[in-house]
């Protein structure tokens, strides 16, 4: 879990670097056009694995079973 979330992090600053870069590229207006292609292509794939790492850290949350502690009412096990 810990991995997958620094996972996550990595395609987020990925984003980030991109998406500024394509934006630098844009205002520069020095890049060709295959360059913007490059960096579209690059953000998009990261965007994909940003959304595909958050998507499995939150069926991860949904699928964890309820700790039960021995003794405890079923009350209390149900709302952790």
């Amino acid at each position: 879990m810990r991995q997958l979330r620094q996972l996550r992090a990595v395609y987020a600053g990925g984003v980030v670097a991109w998406t500024f870069c394509l934006l630098l590229n844009a205002v520069q207006g020095g890049g060709s056009a295959r360059q913007a292609v490059v960096l579209l292509g690059l953000l998009a794939a990261f965007l994909v694995l940003l959304l595909w790492s958050t998507w499995c850290l939150w069926e991860a949350g949904t699928r964890r079973p309820a700790v039960r502690t021995p003794g405890a009412a079923p009350a209390q096990a149900e709302q952790s």
